[in-house]
């Protein structure tokens, strides 16, 4: 009986551990129009989360980096490209920022990247705002973008 204690206990706090690790470092919800942050974390100030590499149809965004402050206001920055385009693309991204449920506590405005031409990668910052109150909740952001 014991032996049975011990390993349930055992397993319950694995299952636990894995949450927490999910819960701190969620794993891309997709490549395309949306996407999970891959990294994040709490500096002093802020809370940061990190893109891989997205694509929607010829347009593409790697190293994004979304920093929210607890006043209320973010920083985004990201390199932008395209492989083809007639009259130039322009990367459009928002963000809903989630709690640990996975529910959308508020969702941002959308920031464009500058006009995006062949064989020309764009670097840019952007900055925003959201709404203060959450932040303490924030667990997760998921980018959505278009081209």
């Amino acid at each position: 009986m014991n032996v049975l204690r011990r390993a349930s206990r055992i397993l319950v706090s694995a299952a636990a551990i894995g949450a927490t690790l999910l819960v701190l470092n969620p794993a891309t919800a997709s490549a395309g129009s949306q996407g999970g942050a891959v990294r994040s974390g709490v500096a002093a100030d802020y809370k940061w989360f990190t893109w891989d590499d997205l694509s929607v149809g010829d347009c593409h965004q790697t190293g994004g980096h979304l920093q929210l402050y607890s006043d209320g206001k973010l920083t985004f920055n990201a390199t932008t490209w395209t492989t083809r385009t007639i009259s130039g693309d322009i990367w459009h991204s928002r963000f809903k920022l989630n709690n640990s449920a996975s529910q959308t506590v508020y969702t941002t405005g959308t920031y464009n990247s500058p006009t995006m031409w062949p064989s020309k990668h764009h670097t840019y910052t952007v900055q925003g705002t959201f709404e203060p109150s959450v932040y303490h909740a924030i667990a997760r952001v998921v980018q959505h973008s278009e081209c």
